[in-house]
């Protein structure tokens, strides 16, 4: 565990006191927190998915003959899970949002973006090298995504990063998807059970891309450090930390 001086953390989560390691002495917790875990939001953070995201929904909806271009998505829809982006744009753009027709629409492109990640899936810069440095300085690392549970493994494996991860948490385990903090709330209470700790939220960093997701580790009362891969620091001012990219980050620094 990691103990750091930060801004006070005003939630109902909050601690009087925390017991640094190296020293033995109490000291208040609005100033000092220990680092115990860090849940990664997943496509745009630990991996370059959205543009391939962005052409299977396109690909997608063009069956439907329904245009989504990236302006749209990255103004509108990132950060959502698959059914709510395909509830959202068939929404938007005057149509029914039949829920068997958005199974299907969601059955297609998984496989569209099964096939891509396969061939061309990365990981963003820095980001392995936190998870690991987290991991050797006793730090719990869990994801929190709105990508099915199946994509998240396959990307996650090719890209070294399911190795270091205790936990995921994927779109079909919650039942309301970001803005919603019930995906970070959940990936909490997983980590303490199998961890057998009890971490509270006020120790817990999110690592996140997009507004929807700043709002869900906030609303979750948590810390969030936001990375400007998808969105400018001006549409992320809401988290806590914003950096350019993780490589710039040490657990140390959090």
């Amino acid at each position: 565990m990691l103990c750091s001086r930060r801004v006070p953390c005003q939630t109902a989560f909050d601690v009087e006191s925390c017991v640094v390691p190296t020293t033995g002495y109490r000291l208040p917790a609005t100033e000092y927190h220990t680092l115990d875990a860090m849940i990664f939001d997943f496509d745009g953070v630990v991996v370059d998915s959205e543009p391939i995201h962005l052409a299977c929904f396109s690909e997608v909806l063009a069956r439907y003959g329904i245009e989504l271009t990236g302006e749209d998505y990255y103004g509108k829809y990132l950060g959502f899970d698959d059914h709510d982006c395909f509830s959202a744009v068939l929404s938007d753009n005057g149509r029914q949002t039949d829920e068997r027709k958005i199974a299907e629409m969601t059955a297609e492109k998984t496989l569209l973006v099964q096939k891509a990640i396969a061939e061309s899936i990365r990981p963003m810069p820095g980001v392995i090298e936190l998870m690991r440095a987290a991991r050797q300085a006793g730090v719990a690392l869990a994801i929190c995504s709105g990508a099915l549970r199946e994509e998240i493994l396959l990307a996650g494996k090719t890209v070294g990063a399911i190795e270091l991860i205790e936990v995921v948490v994927s779109a079909e385990d919650v039942r309301a998807g970001k803005p919603d903090p019930e995906g970070y709330i959940l990936a909490l209470k997983l980590l303490n059970e199998k961890l057998s700790q009890s971490i509270l939220p006020s120790d817990v960093w999110v690592v996140e891309d997009s507004p929807a997701g700043v709002q869900a580790g906030k609303d979750a009362g948590m810390n969030v450090l936001a990375v400007t891969n998808s969105y400018s620091r001006d549409a992320l001012a809401a988290a806590d930390r914003i950096v350019h990219s993780l490589a710039e980050i040490t657990p140390a620094d959090l």
